[in-house]
């Protein structure tokens, strides 16, 4: 698939084009290389939002728990 991407900021030109020179890549690899990163990263955080939304759906259905602190208080009186 080709895409084309218009109107880079000079910047983000200069360090892509920089880093790809340092890491002996053409430039097309190595924006290749950030969206590949860019996209795992969108992946993962999507994942941990799901993980977090089943935690939490979790954490709703135990029974609430009684307080503590009475029994704590007994056992030191003890």
């Amino acid at each position: 698939m080709n895409v084309t991407v218009k109107n880079i900021p000079d910047p983000i030109y200069r360090v892509m084009k920089r880093e790809a020179k340092r890491k002996r890549r053409s430039l097309n690899s190595e924006i290749i290389l950030a969206l590949e990163t860019e996209a795992a990263e969108a992946e993962r955080r999507r994942q941990l939002s799901n993980l977090r939304k089943e935690l939490d759906r979790f954490a709703a259905s135990l029974p609430p728990v009684d307080d503590s602190a009475p029994l704590i208080r007994a056992d030191r009186e003890r």
